[in-house]
């Protein structure tokens, strides 16, 4: 494994084994037996230890046991590294941690600054020998959390020196931080711009044009169903599957522009995103998922097709896990009119965005159409605007409590 080593006070060893040896040789030679004997073991001592720090450490490699480790905000994981020596043993060490904050060490040996916490612990390993070492961490916010560096500090055994090394390889670990699930406390409702008396979430039939994933294979599937590349890969007959057709769908908007002076604005609105995607998830409704930050493809916008179940409520918490208000953002009009544009608009649209006068005059036009559900409740005044309540009072100003 790579590593960068920083040696401080060598020199000073150096120098103390000149100087040693110089009294060494005046000592024999003025027939100074037990003080040429004091300095050659003072010499020893000190080549001993020359010639152990610029070995150390040569050959020690760390694993980390799991890549990834998905949480809740207040559980506890652990960070587990396995570390390999080679022949020369290490005494003394210490071991530094760095890792970005959305996770938190449970233990009193660290320091937070900048969005990092650095985790020093005692490290001491033997001569081709293993050591395991695990770390207690508790999810304190929402996001992604790696670690970002791995340093060891082995101080000379006589003297004030040191040998520093910092791994200089990439560290293939990170932590999800899920954002914290909170009822919706509303129902949602299908547009009524449809024909039909019935409302149904369910259907016999299946979109061919949306697969959402794969299982395994039945007698009774069609053929030109079959996953070839997946059947392969499992080394079993594996089936396509297909978003159903169902006659309610959803699309959750939200706008990560961070209304002005707004407080943790960005935090409350991924939580309401979250409420909408578990209501969804519980009562069994197909619903995407649009962001206004930027992305590269077709889209400039982060989306997430349709789909249902637990899968797609894991896909969403996912991706909600890895965005920050720190990435760059495209205007939330822009966005709703290329989603309109490309007809990719289903029966229900939920905006979760603070109150503005452009979001307001489209979605006033998308109510002829669509059920829309504007919704503010991150607010400090936790209002919710919908065209059903507007229809009743001939107002487009008019606002429900949450």
């Amino acid at each position: 494994m790579k590593w960068i080593r920083y040696e401080h006070g060598f020199r000073s060893i150096h120098q103390g084994m000149a100087i040693t040896g110089v009294f060494f040789i005046f000592a024999f030679i003025y027939l100074q037996v037990w003080l040429a004997a004091c300095f050659a073991a003072v010499f020893a001592m000190l080549a001993f230890q020359n010639i152990y720090f610029s070995k150390v450490g040569q050959h020690l490699s760390v694993t980390f046991r799991a890549k990834q480790k998905r949480i809740l905000i207040g559980e506890r994981e652990e960070l587990v590294l396995e570390f390999e020596n080679g022949t020369v043993p290490i005494w003394n060490g210490t071991l530094t941690i760095s890792l970005e904050d959305a996770v938190a060490p449970s233990s009193d040996n660290k320091r937070h600054y900048s969005g990092i916490y650095d985790l020093t612990v005692p490290f001491a390993i033997g001569g081709n020998k293993k050591v395991e070492i695990r770390i207690p961490l508790e999810g304190k916010k929402r996001g992604l959390s790696r670690v970002t560096r791995v340093m060891l500090e082995i101080p000379h055994l006589f003297g004030d020196g040191f040998v520093h090394m910092e791994l200089n390889e990439p560290i293939y670990y990170q932590s999800l931080v899920y954002p914290r699930v909170t009822s919706l406390g509303r129902e949602l409702k299908s547009s009524p711009y449809k024909p039909g008396e019935t409302e149904l979430k369910q259907s016999l039939f299946q979109d061919e044009f949306q697969p959402i994933g794969t299982r395994e294979y039945i007698p009774t599937d069609r053929f030109d169903h079959i996953h070839w590349t997946a059947s392969a890969r499992m080394q079993k007959l594996q089936t396509k599957e297909f978003l159903p057709v169902s006659s309610q769908s959803v699309v959750l908007m939200m706008n990560a522009i961070e209304k002005d002076r707004g407080f943790l604005d960005f935090e409350k609105k991924v939580e309401r995103l979250v409420s909408y995607a578990d209501y969804c998830m519980k009562n069994d409704i197909p619903y995407s998922v649009a962001i206004n930050i930027r992305s590269f493809g077709a889209k400039p916008y982060l989306l997430l097709p349709s789909g249902s179940g637990k899968v797609q409520f894991q896909k969403v918490m996912v991706m909600l896990a890895k965005i920050s208000d720190k990435h760059a953002k495209l205007p939330f009009e822009e966005m709703l009119r290329h989603m309109e544009s490309h007809g990719q608009l289903p029966q229900t649209v939920v905006l979760i965005s603070h109150e503005n006068d452009r979001v307001k005059a489209l979605a006033k036009q998308w109510i002829k159409r669509y059920e829309v559900i504007l919704d503010n409740s991150h607010e400090r005044n936790e209002r919710i605007w919908d065209n059903q309540h507007m229809k009743k009072t001939g107002t487009d100003s008019t606002y429900l409590n949450a």
